[in-house]
Parts: C-alpha cells; sequence; structure tokens
C-alpha cells in the first residue's frame, strides 16, 4: 500500500530524558479495561490517543506544571495526517530507578491485512525524572498519512505494552477512520 508510515523512535530524545507530567484522572479512575485505549496491569497503565494536533510535541514540551490538551479525532481524510501517541505511567524500576518499556506495535488495514507489524520496540528506557506514577509519553508514536491508494475505513492501531521490570503486559487497541 502507499500509506506513509513512521513508526519508530522518532522522539529518540525522550528515551533519554522523558518529559513527565502529572498522572491525572485518566489513570486513577475507576479500573480500566485490559483491551481498549486504556488499560492497566499490576499498576502499571497504558493509554492510545489519536490526534490530528501536527504540534504535538510543543504540548507536550511545556514545564510539569502545564496540562497539555490535545485534540482528538477518530477519523482522517484524504490527504490528512493523524497521530497516534503512547501514553504510560507507573512502570516498574530496577534497582538502579530505570524503567524498561517496550512495546509491540501493529497497524490493521480495513481489509484486516496488516499495515505495519514491529516488536519490541523500546517505549521507555530510562531514569525517570519524577515519580513513576506521573505520565510519560512512550518514544514511538505512530503517523498515519491518508494517501490515495489507502482503503478507506476503518484501521486499527494495536499496540501492547511491556514492562520488562514487573514481567506484565497491557494491550491497547484504538481504531480511526480514512475518508
Amino acid at each position: 500500500m502507499v500509506a506513509r508510515w513512521m513508526l519508530g523512535l522518532i522522539l529518540a530524545t525522550l528515551a533519554v530524558s522523558p518529559q513527565a507530567k502529572d498522572a491525572g484522572s485518566a489513570f486513577q479512575s475507576a479500573p480500566l479495561p485490559t483491551i481498549g485505549n486504556r488499560g492497566e496491569a499490576g499498576g502499571f497503565n497504558g493509554m492510545l490517543m489519536v490526534t490530528p494536533d501536527a504540534d504535538w510535541k510543543e504540548k507536550w514540551n511545556t514545564p510539569s506544571s502545564v496540562t497539555p490538551h490535545f485534540t482528538t479525532t477518530r477519523e482522517v481524510a484524504r490527504g490528512g495526517k493523524i497521530f497516534v501517541l503512547i501514553f504510560l505511567a507507573n512502570p516498574g524500576l530496577d534497582a538502579q530507578g530505570t524503567a524498561n518499556v517496550t512495546c509491540d506495535l501493529e497497524v490493521i488495514r480495513p481489509d484486516g491485512s496488516r499495515s505495519s507489524n514491529q516488536d519490541g520496540v523500546d517505549c521507555l528506557k530510562a531514569k525517570l525524572p519524577g515519580p513513576a506514577t506521573n505520565v510519560y509519553l512512550a518514544a514511538p508514536v505512530i503517523v498515519f498519512s491518508g494517501d490515495p491508494g489507502d482503503p478507506a475505513g476503518v484501521w486499527t492501531v494495536r499496540v501492547t505494552l511491556r514492562d520488562n521490570v514487573r514481567q506484565v503486559n497491557v494491550p491497547l487497541e484504538t481504531t480511526f477512520e480514512l475518508k
């Protein structure tokens, strides 16, 4: 397919010094579903967000006292661009205080075939600058550009966050529609 996927460590600097935001009610509410755009396992939390905000990086890279606000969407027009952001909170820390979170990333076309599939991608491998319970943005960001040859319909993004310290997994899933 013609889809241009930029999947990987486009935020490589976050793996070295992740920016933290205070954990909000998104991670302190009632028990979260084990599959969906939010999830939890053994106290480790994750969430996916689909945003059309091309300035998402600037919105995130603010002082921790500033809560970033992202526009969310469930659709993208042909020729448009969206970003799937992966957030996590409360990863286990090793004896040196370092988080070790990897993720499996899968993007599925409307016909059920895979557009992209990567396992063991570094999501957050760093000594955290704040409490583990803060919300952190994972290093990989999935960028989707709806090109002319891409099939219209509902696309699915699946991410499995793997906390390699706690030995727990959080499966997450979100969708968007290419119009």
